[in-house]
């Protein structure tokens, strides 16, 4: 059987969230990162394009009602 040392793995968690590298990787893995924003009731949701903008969740789709920063340009 597996043995897991579970304060080492929060500690790697931690350090790896503190770099942003878990971030990173899933910007570039495709996907798109919500986190709360300061306005109530409201996400903050980064794209692995670089917009970044602020919305609610109606069902499935996130409603975006303000966008900070737009789409990169290649």
């Amino acid at each position: 059987m597996l043995s897991l040392d579970v304060v080492k793995l929060a500690e790697r968690v931690n350090a790896e969230s503190l770099l942003g590298s878990v971030a990173s990787q899933l910007l570039i893995q495709g996907n798109c990162l919500y986190e709360s924003s300061q306005s109530p009731d409201k996400l903050k949701r980064i794209c692995p394009n670089g917009e970044i903008s602020e919305g609610y969740f109606r069902g499935d789709d996130f409603v975006i009602e303000r966008i900070f920063a737009s789409p990169l340009k290649r």
